[in-house]
């Protein structure tokens, strides 16, 4: 296992290679980057590789707030001090930070985006480097976990029932309003420095809401689980260890049976069934309901991302129902607000409202976190069959393993975990019924489909807790998710100046200053780094990083992954991108004799996938299921174990 030292070296090496950047931008500033060197050095030696991958990333989503406010104060963080008493420029890259900001920390009247960017790409390139979190970190995540679904609201129905629409219960009598009839609670605390608007409007948003909410319930119409496609995703799921077929279905939970019969939805045909090995399925899923399996990822240093790990009959018909939100979305004015596979139309109309400032971008913390049943009954309330398939491929309760002191096992109040099929779908529907509800009220428009349909795409931009509105509705939208007990992310919402942030694109009055990211050190025993690597390089490239790109080259030759190619810039194929023309000393070289064309032979990135022997009602099943593709080529995924595949880099002879 490679020490943090070694990291510590490697990130060392890395800025001072991108400093070598800055100065070709700004050779007045050699000096003083010379001195920014020390500085990290120094920063490495009193507080180690923290500093880079917590402190610097706090320290520029504390810039980004002063860009959007048009003036630079104190981060009281570590390394960022000012020289002297009464100046507020930091000494850690102050050539740079006063071509921003000037010596009374206002914004410049024509400030310099490509320090800006600079700034940026020095403050966050190592903020997702790939780092386990220490035993306390991820305990803590746990017990957070544990704390918010404890606080969620409970919904009218026993979600855990799969008799829950059987009880009498009304869920279309309910609505977003209901909140005003409790005692007041702490839900303006959720985000600091929001006051509750006036109640008239608060009660007129909430009613315009559910208005909403039953327009695009209706606009998108009812689900049939038989209309829909099932699949399965490349993740792991719960319930079976590594290498067990995943369309063998060893439990069938009874909530899923009364939406989604076994016989149906678990078997190629009925011809296949074998009763006793049916009623085995049900009796073993009825008795005991498999938990789903929480995880932590790599996020950041100092916090995990928690995802679970479905049980595989849910997740099997979770994919039904996230198709049923993807295919009636695009069919329907719904589109216009929300496109589930094209993030990049937020990104878009983020850097345009950096220059105009004619929206905000709205981001929300652990947003599936907080959403709960409470919510997703009256979103759906219009649409009981939608309902219903969303309780029935609803894990009720996980199994964790992360903390040894938190509980074993939890019953969830929240809808769902990050992990969930659904939970995307579900969570930008939600926000986006949220923003045209404040947009209506805020520019008194009625809700009616006519209304909704005109405002036309560009208006409204939602993918998944990423919310762009217009900005004289921002404010009422924000309140609006207090009031609905959600949590606003301050540091990375921007309603005013010029900064704005959404999906991956950071814009600064409509000049792109995203960061590119060093996720991975390039390591001789796992090739997944050098795979990363290649991809940062080819990224940096393109940024113009030239010193810091070939930084991240050397590295990779040095660990013994010499034979990648240098291909075209642009070309898409593996190698590392060059506008110069190719170096093929090195390499092996041939002239295919049944092509005709001159190859060298270089290391290229292959999957390592796993196979299993397709055979009986589970392998017709999945041959059925994946019958668009061709099964007979040598790309077919039939009898793969559907996980996703390992890359490896291998030697192969590829065209010139």
């Amino acid at each position: 296992m490679q020490t943090q030292n070694s990291y510590v070296e490697f990130i060392l090496g890395a800025y001072r290679a991108l400093l070598v950047d800055c100065a070709r931008w700004y050779p007045e500033l050699t000096k003083e980057f010379d001195r920014d060197y020390k500085r990290l050095s120094s920063a490495a030696d009193s507080h180690g590789i923290r500093f880079y991958l917590d402190t610097m990333p706090s320290f520029r989503k504390h810039f980004d707030k002063c860009l959007s406010e048009r003036r630079l104060t104190s981060s009281g963080l570590l390394h960022f001090g000012v020289a002297k008493k009464g100046d507020v420029i930091p000494r850690l890259f102050r050539g740079l930070t006063s071509r921003v900001f000037d010596r009374n920390g206002l914004l410049k009247d024509q400030p310099d985006n490509i320090a800006v960017k600079l700034l940026r790409q020095l403050l966050g390139a190592f903020r997702k480097l790939d780092l386990e979190c220490n035993i306390r970190d991820r305990g803590n995540a746990v017990r957070e976990f544990y704390r918010v679904d404890s606080g969620v609201r409970r919904g009218i129905l026993n979600w855990d029932d799969h008799n829950a629409f059987d009880s009498g219960v009304h869920v279309n009598e309910t609505s977003f309003t209901d909140i005003l009839k409790e005692e007041p609670t702490q839900i303006y605390n959720l985000m600091e420095g929001c006051t509750p608007p006036p109640s008239r409007s608060l009660r007129n948003c909430l009613a315009k809401a559910q208005q909403v909410a039953d327009l695009l319930s209706g606009t998108m119409g009812s689900f049939d689980p038989t209309s829909w496609k099932l699949r399965h995703g490349p993740g792991a799921v719960a319930g079976q260890g590594f290498g067990a077929y995943k369309y063998a279905f060893d439990r069938w939970p009874e909530r899923l049976e009364a939406m989604f019969p076994y016989a149906d939805f678990a078997l190629a045909n009925y011809a296949q069934s074998d009763m006793t090995s049916v009623e085995s399925a049900r009796a073993r899923g009825f008795y005991h309901e498999e938990p789903a399996r929480l995880c932590a990822v790599a996020k950041t240093i100092k916090t995990p991302r928690l995802i679970a790990c479905e049980p595989v009959a849910l997740q099997w018909c979770q994919q039904a129902v996230r198709d049923y939100f993807y295919s009636r979305v695009r069919g329907t004015f719904i589109s216009n607000f929300v496109d589930f596979n094209r993030q990049e139309k937020n990104g878009s109309l983020a850097l345009l409202a950096s220059q105009s400032q004619s929206h905000a971008t709205i981001d929300l913390s652990s947003a599936s976190d907080y959403i709960s049943c409470w919510h997703v009954e009256r979103l759906f309330r219009r649409s009981p069959s939608l309902l219903r398939a969303l309780q029935s491929t609803r894990a009720v309760w996980i199994e964790q393993k992360v903390c040894k002191y938190s509980p074993r096992y939890h019953y969830l109040r929240k809808y769902s975990t990050m992990g969930n099929a659904t939970t995307f779908p579900v969570q930008s529907v939600f926000f986006t019924c949220l923003a045209l509800a404040a947009l209506c009220e805020q520019r008194n428009l009625r809700v009616n489909y006519e209304n909704l349909a005109d405002l036309g795409e560009g208006v409204v931009r939602v993918f998944g807790d990423d919310i762009i509105v217009p900005s004289d509705c921002s404010g009422l939208l924000i309140d609006l998710l207090a009031a609905l007990e959600l949590r606003v992310n301050v540091s990375k919402t921007f309603q005013e100046g010029n900064f704005r942030e959404s999906c991956g694109i950071d814009g600064f009055s409509g000049y792109d200053v995203s960061t590119v990211l060093i996720r991975k050190k390039p390591s001789r025993t796992a090739p997944s780094t050098i795979v990363s690597s290649v991809d940062a390089h080819n990224n940096l490239f393109s940024s113009g990083y030239y010193e810091l790109a070939a930084f991240i080259r050397k590295t990779a030759n040095l660990c013994g992954f010499s034979k990648i190619r240098e291909v075209k810039h642009g070309t898409g194929a593996f190698g590392w991108s060059t506008y110069a023309p190719l170096q093929l000393d090195g390499f092996a070289h041939r002239v295919n004799g049944d092509t005709h064309v001159h190859e060298i032979k270089c290391l290229q990135q292959t999957p390592k996938c796993m196979r299993s022997l397709a055979e009986g009602s589970p392998g017709l099943l999945q041959f059925f299921t994946e019958a668009a593709k061709k099964v007979t080529s040598a790309s077919s995924t039939l009898g793969y174990l559907s996980r996703r595949p390992e890359s490896k880099l291998t030697l192969r002879w590829v065209q010139v």
